[in-house]
């Protein structure tokens, strides 16, 4: 396959909608419940990536007491560094690394979406898992 056609092939799926406040990123990441709705990533003008609570949302929805999971959840946010939970449900990531390319400085946005959608594809899943202190996790 060529690069540019599968460029095209991931991208297929992915939209974004920009507003003055937020701009949404829209995945094609589906929990498993049969519905449609593509996972929604917001990111704000204060510079903070969240999920809005829709991880531990979906979660909530299929196993319903989220308690006997809460010590596996912080393992697995702990392992991933910047994403915190804050409030109730919310997974944030508002810390970005710097990065550093000869003479030029940038922000990580890629990196810290990348632990964002880490975390978020082992918490949607963690009643299926085994997670260990630090964050290793294997198949119940």
């Amino acid at each position: 396959m060529e690069a540019q056609a599968l460029t095209g092939y991931i991208r297929q799926e992915i939209r974004q909608e920009v507003y003055a406040d937020r701009i949404e990123v829209y995945l094609p990441f589906f929990f498993g419940n049969g519905e449609s709705d593509p996972l929604c990533l917001i990111f704000n003008q204060k510079g903070v990536l969240s999920d809005r609570g829709r991880t531990l949302n979906e979660l909530k929805k299929r196993v319903g007491d989220l308690s006997p999971y809460q010590e596996s959840i912080q393992n697995i946010l702990l392992a991933h560094g910047a994403v915190t939970l804050e409030g109730v449900q919310n997974l944030v990531v508002r810390d970005f690394q710097t990065c550093i390319f000869g003479e030029e400085t940038y922000i990580d946005y890629m990196g810290g979406l990348n632990r964002l959608l880490r975390a978020i594809s082992l918490i949607s899943i963690v009643d299926t898992l085994t997670v260990d202190e630090d964050g290793q996790v294997r198949p119940c």
